[in-house]
C-alpha cells in the first residue's frame, strides 16, 4: 500500500517534471521540425505521384428499363420485402434516347419494402452493370422510395477501359417530354463520378 506522503510526493514531482518536459518537448519540437523539413518534402513526393495514378471521369448517359420482372414469393401481386426483380435497358448517350445504342444496363436485387410502400426510403437493394463495347462499370445502389434519384451507389470496379474503376453513381428519373419517349416509358440518367487508375504511372 502506497503511503499518503508518497502520493504528496509524486504529485509534486509530476508538476516539476512536466514544466521540465514541456519547455524540452517545445525546444526539441522546433529542433526536430527544422531538422526534418526535407524529409518532409521528400515524404510528400510519393503522395504526388499516388494523386497522379488516378485521374477523374464524369460519364453521363441515359437509359430506358424494359419490361422490369419481379420474382413474387406470393405467386402473384405486389412485390413485397424479399422478393427479387430483374430490369435490363440500353443505353444511349446523355440526351439522345432512341438513337445509337451505345451500351446494355442490367440491374437485379431484392426488394426491401413492398412495392407500395412509395413513401419508404427506399425500396429495392441491387447490383447494376453499365456495359458498353469498350468495358462495364458495376455498382450498388438503393433504389425506389419517395426520392428515387436522391439514391448514391458504389461503383465497385470494372472492366476493360474501365478496369479498377471506384467511384458514386446517381440514377436520376427523367420527367416531362422528353425526344425519343413515349408517354409512360421510363426514362433515367446514369451520372456516373469515377476515379480510374492512370496506367504506367
Amino acid at each position: 500500500m502506497v503511503q499518503p506522503h508518497a502520493i504528496t510526493r509524486m504529485v509534486r514531482l509530476s508538476r516539476r517534471a512536466a514544466l521540465r518536459i514541456g519547455a524540452l518537448t517545445g525546444a526539441l519540437g522546433a529542433g526536430l521540425a527544422i531538422g526534418a523539413s526535407d524529409s518532409t518534402l521528400s515524404s510528400a513526393r510519393p503522395a504526388h505521384a499516388q494523386a497522379g495514378a488516378w485521374r477523374q471521369e464524369k460519364l453521363e448517359v441515359d437509359f430506358t428499363p424494359v419490361e422490369p420482372i419481379s420474382m413474387v414469393r406470393a405467386g402473384s401481386g405486389p412485390p413485397q420485402r424479399g422478393d427479387w426483380f430483374y430490369i435490363d435497358a440500353p443505353i444511349f448517350p446523355m440526351g439522345q434516347i432512341g438513337t445509337t445504342q451505345i451500351g446494355t444496363y442490367q440491374c437485379f436485387g431484392a426488394w426491401t419494402r413492398a412495392g407500395s410502400e412509395t413513401d419508404a426510403p427506399d425500396q429495392r437493394f441491387t447490383s447494376v452493370q453499365f456495359r458498353f463495347d469498350d468495358g462495364a462499370i458495376m455498382g450498388l445502389i438503393n433504389e425506389g422510395g419517395k426520392d428515387p434519384s436522391a439514391h448514391v451507389g458504389a461503383v465497385q470496379g470494372g472492366t476493360g477501359r474501365f478496369a479498377g474503376a471506384l467511384g458514386t453513381f446517381r440514377q436520376i428519373n427523367l420527367t416531362g417530354v422528353i425526344s425519343g419517349v413515349t408517354p409512360g416509358q421510363a426514362a433515367v440518367r446514369g451520372v456516373l463520378e469515377l476515379m480510374l487508375p492512370n496506367p504506367g504511372m
